[in-house]
């Protein structure tokens, strides 16, 4: 009898969950199998419909995480609680089809591997159940996730995959936790994995919206440079980074925009300086940190905080780039080092008390 432990990530999905979870019954008919839905606390009282649905059917549960948010975290959190021989990580808002899971199981009891991918693009280059914008965007990031894996996948970004129990615990403890996309990772981490892919019937979500967004991609760059580096330098700290560019660019465009119409250089330096802090925050927020500030008053109090670790990124800037220049440094040199220097505080500051979560 085939063992698996299917984890469900969610968040707000309380209009699908029962729905994909009495699929996922039907479709594991026969087979030993327990179903762990890992909820971010939706508002919606997602958690709420699978808590009281698993009083009916011990082998479906429920964490609610009141703690922490992602969907990469929820899933290696849902791993370390299951029981099962093998892992299956599917979505909960119905498009990923359960009657798929045969399809994994059968590659898994005709061949040696250590996971089957369910892969959306097996000979075809448009899946029905995405937009013409997702459909792209889906592209572009399985182009730049394949030039980094020794093997190519048809959808390494596929979030509806089975593995091995065995196979993924020497590198669970590694995975990115504040990603989204899991499976790249997993690849990522272990080259040797031995793989299948199957085509899958991915649909239309049943209800509700789509969570992926522009986000997503820069959030998948860094997630790339963090497994680069081994996690020596954080997924979050590269898109950080980029942010901040963005706002040398917003500064340097306003001011030169304020000089056209002769404002002082003082006043418009200082205008344009509060604009670039202004747009690093919302960028961060919405791009870096995946939105945690959603209320106007948070985000109000949120761009304060901002502001103020700022002032003392811009001090670490100068301090630091001063005593480098009076050391003998070239101007240049003291001015990337003193850049660098204010960039790590400022990040460190975000980290711990703007975006704290």
């Amino acid at each position: 009898m085939f063992s698996v432990s299917v984890i469900i990530p969610t968040f707000n999905e309380a209009e699908n969950i029962l729905k994909v979870i009495n699929e996922v019954e039907d479709g594991l008919q026969g087979h030993d199998y327990e179903i762990i839905v890992v909820d971010d606390n939706s508002p919606d009282g997602t958690s709420d419909l699978v808590k009281k649905y698993s009083k009916r059917n011990s082998k479906v549960s429920c964490i609610k995480r009141t703690w922490k948010k992602g969907l990469s975290s929820a899933v290696v959190e849902g791993v370390a609680l299951s029981s099962k021989e093998h892992i299956c990580v599917m979505d909960g808002d119905g498009q990923h089809n359960p009657q798929d899971l045969s399809k994994f199981i059968n590659e898994f009891e005709n061949q040696e591997l250590d996971l089957v991918i369910g892969s959306r693009f097996i000979g075809k280059k448009n899946t029905e159940g995405l937009s013409s914008s997702r459909n792209e965007l889906s592209r572009f990031g399985i182009k730049i996730t394949n030039f980094f894996l020794k093997s190519p996948v048809t959808d390494p970004l596929s979030g509806f995959f089975m593995a091995k129990r065995q196979s993924l615990e020497g590198i669970r403890g590694s995975l990115y936790k504040d990603g989204f996309k899991i499976l790249f990772d997993i690849l990522m981490l272990d080259k040797s994995l031995k793989f299948e892919e199957v085509a899958i019937d991915f649909r239309s979500r049943l209800k509700g919206e789509s969570k992926l967004n522009i986000s997503t991609l820069f959030n998948l760059a860094g997630q790339i440079f963090e497994n680069l580096t081994q996690g020596l330098i954080p997924a979050n700290f590269i898109v950080f980074a980029f942010v901040g560019t963005i706002g040398v660019a917003v500064h340097l465009a306003s001011l030169n925009i304020l000089l056209s119409f002769e404002v002082e250089f003082i006043l418009g330096n200082l205008c344009s300086t509060l604009l670039a802090m202004c747009s690093n925050y919302f960028l961060n927020n919405y791009i870096t940190f995946h939105n945690i500030h959603k209320l106007f008053s948070e985000r109000l109090k949120g761009l304060l905080k901002y502001c103020f670790a700022n002032s003392f990124s811009i001090l670490a800037n100068i301090g630091v780039a001063s005593q480098f220049y009076l050391n003998d440094f070239s101007a240049f040199s003291s001015a990337m080092l003193g850049i660098m220097a204010g960039l790590i505080l400022n990040y460190f500051l975000s980290v711990n008390l703007v975006f704290k979560k």
